[in-house]
């Protein structure tokens, strides 16, 4: 049945009509479904961010923290906090000069400078040893100006570039003193001659005592050059598979009497090692001048001598290690760089080539191993050879790349 309407305005004549039809209300058929909603917690995900972002600096191994203007620590990841023993949430608030001597304010540190400039500040750091690329940049975090430091321990890269150049530097010297010998030795060859057939006609004493320095130094000299040729040698090493264990042993043996004529102990601590493909007479040699060295050192010390030698093989790295330690004076800290530079001595002149610590440096190297030298003044030296164990040269290096 049609329905009219209509609504007549005050305001005018015209009135206003509108008409339907009424109908049934259709049936609405199937079920009632629940109301969705997408929308997460703001709470929830600022936390899950949060995880998220302190989760990721936990996994680098540099260390990271942010510290504030007065040098507090805000935050920090798990490798810093574990340098020192630590939850990272036990380094949050303390001062960064509590960690760390090098930040004690007003000493123009990284900090320091990094503060003055507000800018990023790269620089390395040493401490306790152990050398750092260090960046300090500022950031806005939060509502304080904040910065952001960042640790990268580079020792073991500097070690290795330190020891590429050194194999440089010693290739380079070693072509360089392989002609000179050379053209050394043949005019020295004569002096020695003419000073022997000298003494054996001379019959005036005086002239007999000048000739015997003159032939004494020319001995000297031989002796020098013949350490030359053979830090300069260009022969392919004779490689065969032999215990390091008894490749010591041997050249100990070689120093059977002067060890026993010292007043020093001579410790092994051998551990069972593999068998590795070396040059026995030049790994001999190498290690003689190491022990020759270690027993320098702890003589006239005032107290007996006492040299340690350790050998242990690591199956993780397929590495042998060696430690040559004596309890004598030590190396001062400004001469460990250059021991192993050819021609540098420490000891009084004529007592030492300088070649000694070069020669087994250059050795060692061509067995693809490496030596490193550590010492603290009065307390003795360390010697550490390392070598991989190798079964074969065109096998390679048994070490994982």
């Amino acid at each position: 049945m049609p329905l009219t309407s209509s609504i007549s305005s005050p305001a005018s004549s015209s009135i206003l009509r509108w008409s339907g039809r009424s109908c049934r209300q259709p049936r609405a058929e199937g079920h009632p479904v629940s109301r969705s909603d997408n929308h997460e917690d703001p709470v929830a995900g600022i936390k899950k961010s949060q995880h998220q972002w302190q989760t990721t600096l936990d996994a680098i191994t540099d260390y990271i923290f942010v510290i504030d203007r007065n040098r507090e620590i805000k935050r920090a990841n798990l490798s810093f906090s574990r340098r020192f023993n630590k939850h990272p949430k036990d380094v949050v608030g303390m001062k960064v000069d509590q960690l760390f001597q090098f930040c004690v304010p007003h000493t123009n540190c990284l900090i320091d400078r990094a503060f003055a400039s507000n800018q990023e500040i790269v620089d390395e750091m040493t401490i306790d040893g152990s050398t750092y690329m260090t960046s300090i940049f500022p950031v806005g975090l939060d509502e304080d100006e904040t910065f952001v430091c960042v640790m990268k321990d580079i020792t073991e890269m500097k070690g290795l570039q330190d020891r590429i150049y050194h194999s440089y530097k010693l290739a380079s010297i070693g072509q360089l003193v392989s002609g000179v010998a050379h053209e050394i030795n043949n005019p020295l060859t004569g002096i020695l001659g003419y000073a022997e057939l000298l003494m054996m006609k001379v019959k005036d004493d005086a002239i007999k005592n000048d000739l015997q320095r003159i032939y004494e130094a020319a001995d000297r000299c031989r002796i020098i050059v013949e350490g030359l040729l053979c830090f300069s040698r260009q022969q392919k090493a004779h490689k065969n598979l032999a215990s390091i264990n008894d490749v010591i042993d041997q050249t100990l043996e070689l120093r059977t009497y002067w060890l026993k004529s010292g007043d020093l102990d001579i410790v092994r601590d051998f551990h069972e090692l593999p068998r590795t493909l070396i040059d026995v007479q030049q790994m001999q040699h190498a290690f003689l001048n190491i022990i020759m060295n270690a027993e320098q050192a702890v003589r006239n010390t005032g107290r007996r001598g006492r040299i340690v030698i350790e050998t242990q093989y690591d199956s993780s790295t397929k590495q042998i290690r060696i430690t040559v330690a004596d309890n004598g004076t030590g190396i001062p800290e400004e001469l460990l760089g250059k021991i192993f530079d050819p021609f540098f001595t420490s000891k009084p002149v004529g007592e030492g080539s300088g070649l000694g610590l070069s020669m087994s440096y250059g050795i060692i190297a061509e067995h693809g191993g490496s030596i490193a030298a550590g010492s603290r003044p009065g307390e003795g030296a360390t010697f550490t050879i390392v070598l991989p164990v190798k079964k074969s040269e065109t096998a390679g290096t048994d070490q994982p790349q």
